[in-house]
């Protein structure tokens, strides 16, 4: 098959999204397959890999760390054209995957899309004004582009369940989640992170991912002022940046714990697995991720995670790991204190963590991506 990937992010952008498109391109390109990219273009940076079609974008400043792709069709048509896809694949449902949409219907070849985010929660979050307008247009775009869909890719069941409940959606909707590299997972170092960040001795929760309003941290940091009451050598650690940087560092002083909040940053992709190695417990206050693939990336270290009931947190735990607890501080601390005193139970998580994480192996989860194309282009 030749695959044509449409993308608003892509390297070097860090994220759920680029992580699912690299791995997966990884994956289909192992097995046989071609896949060509086009995604917005980035100041300085040159791509080492092949087939990557970057088209002009505005580079937006830190720390959104993305860039706005000028979706211009007159500009692409030609690569598009040369390309020859068999089918279309959509990572967002706007702006490039508008016009892979577009390319879709005029080549007369099929269109998947991968929902990724819940979109009406972001536009919610992100409009300040008539936020809750915002979020019944964004549905409606939502809506409209799944009608153009040929097949439609969920990351966990409980995704699956939405769309068909609140989109109605009448074409099929597969559940293929996002991969982890596991090979990434073999001589971790976990000391070395520890050594670095002078966390030797500590009790340490890691949260991995954007510092954003929607992934809840205020929350997570006025759950950790009680932590730290029960456990003085609890630390938090922060790794990513985000719009709510400068406002969390603000609240973790006004809640007198910032000497125990350590905000690390971005870190490379690849250092990933030795954090999570070093960390005790991931926590993850999100309420509205579609998978949370950093779950998934520190149960891969045998770490065990504690999250707020949602759906893709759900999905992932199922099968155990960790624990998860309602959507209130008192609760997600109370979990927190109960695993770091209790070693045994936490190793017994770390350990079916693990376990559950090499079901998401690239190999698995690409092979069930290419059931999903050969499908639609059998049944478009």
């Amino acid at each position: 098959m030749r695959i044509l990937i449409f993308s608003n992010a892509y390297k070097p952008t860090i994220s759920g999204v680029v992580t699912s498109i690299s791995l997966f391109r990884r994956g289909l390109i192992e097995a046989g397959h071609e896949v060509h990219l086009i995604v917005p273009e980035y100041e300085d940076y040159e791509d080492e890999e092949p087939y990557v079609f970057r088209f002009p974008a505005l580079d937006l400043p830190d720390p959104l760390d993305l860039s706005l792709v000028f979706p211009f069709k007159t500009t692409m048509w030609p690569t598009v054209r040369g390309i020859k896809p068999s089918l279309i694949h959509a990572q967002h449902p706007v702006l490039m995957g508008e016009l892979g949409a577009t390319f879709a219907r005029d080549m007369g070849v099929p269109l998947v899309f991968t929902f990724h985010s819940r979109y009406d929660v972001y536009a919610r979050k992100y409009v300040p004004i008539a936020s809750k307008l915002a979020g019944l247009v964004t549905d409606e775009i939502v809506k409209r582009f799944l009608e153009k869909c040929t097949h439609i890719i969920a990351p966990t069941p409980g995704i699956r369940e939405f769309l068909l409940s609140e989109y109605k959606v009448s074409v099929p909707v597969s559940i293929v989640p996002t991969p982890v590299d596991l090979s990434q997972y073999c001589n971790l170092e976990p000391q070395r992170v520890r050594a670095r960040l002078g966390l030797e001795n500590a009790e340490l929760l890691l949260y991995v991912g954007r510092l954003a309003e929607e992934k809840n941290l205020q929350f997570l940091l006025q759950a950790f002022v009680y932590i730290v009451s029960m456990r003085p050598r609890a630390r938090l650690l922060l790794v990513g940046r985000g719009l709510s940087e400068r406002s969390l560092q603000r609240l973790a002083c006004k809640l007198g714990v910032d000497a125990q909040v350590i905000f690390a940053g971005s870190v490379p992709h690849s250092e990933v697995p030795h954090y999570a190695a070093a960390a005790d417990l991931f926590v993850f206050p999100s309420p509205i991720d579609t998978q949370g693939v950093v779950l998934l990336e520190a149960m891969a270290a045998s770490t065990p995670v504690v999250a707020v009931e949602a759906p893709g947190s759900q999905d992932v735990l199922s099968g155990g790991g960790g624990i998860l607890v309602p959507l209130d501080e008192g609760a997600f601390a109370d979990a927190v204190v109960a695993l770091l005193a209790d070693d045994s139970r936490r190793h017994k998580l770390g350990m079916q963590a693990a376990q559950v994480a090499k079901r998401y192996s690239v190999s698995s989860a690409t092979a069930r991506l290419i059931a999903v194309y050969e499908e639609t282009l059998v049944t478009a």
